[in-house]
């Protein structure tokens, strides 16, 4: 079983995020998905959410951070108003490291996103992604979100909209346990604190 630790990441995993971003960039590529090709415009982004405190890095026992996520407000662009004043709190650049994909760990950190959902009120945890992707469509589908519309934007790939209950949990795998540093260290879901 592998163990893995989240917690809020902070200026010093600015580095560690955005080499999760250029991995993923690279595995897209070579996989033939043009979706996130202007790193210049994801490193702002990534940069400002770790300076907002919107997001949170996972990593392995030994400290190596192998994925990332961001949890924050609707964006308008995608959006409607009315949509944007429902509780939800949306999911944003989830990333994990190729050699870690297949362990359990994005259906965990997908049941932990709408348990911080949860725990901020919303009842929705939302996300939009890339148009064009319908293997990453499939995966979201697969896991409980319900594909809600399509939407363009003049200079944007992303708005293919989903949502799932908050509180939905779906992880079945005993092959990953995650350690919850924002909750004091404790096991998630439920389980003990460990140190």
């Amino acid at each position: 079983m592998t163990t893995y630790h989240i917690r809020a990441a902070g200026e010093e995993d600015v580095e560690a995020v955005l080499a999760l971003r250029r991995h993923a960039e690279d595995w897209l590529r070579e996989a033939g998905i043009e979706q996130w090709t202007k790193s210049a415009y994801g490193a702002r982004v990534i940069k400002g959410w770790i300076g907002a405190g919107s997001t949170f890095v996972v990593s392995t026992d030994q400290g190596e951070i192998v994925a990332s996520l961001s949890l924050d407000a609707g964006d308008p662009d995608f959006w409607t108003p009315e949509e944007l004043k429902e509780p939800a709190l949306y999911l944003y650049k989830f990333i994990i490291r190729s050699d870690h994909r297949g362990s359990g760990l994005g259906d965990i950190l997908l049941d932990w996103s709408g348990y911080r959902s949860e725990m901020a009120g919303a009842l929705w945890l939302r996300l939009d992604c890339w148009r064009d992707n319908k293997g990453l469509h499939k995966y979201y589908l697969d896991r409980g979100f319900h594909y809600l519309t399509t939407r363009t934007h003049p200079t944007r790939m992303s708005g293919a909209l989903f949502e799932r209950s908050a509180e939905l949990r779906l992880a079945t795998s005993s092959a990953a346990t995650l350690i919850d540093h924002t909750f004091g260290g404790a096991e998630f879901p439920g389980g003990a604190a460990r140190n």
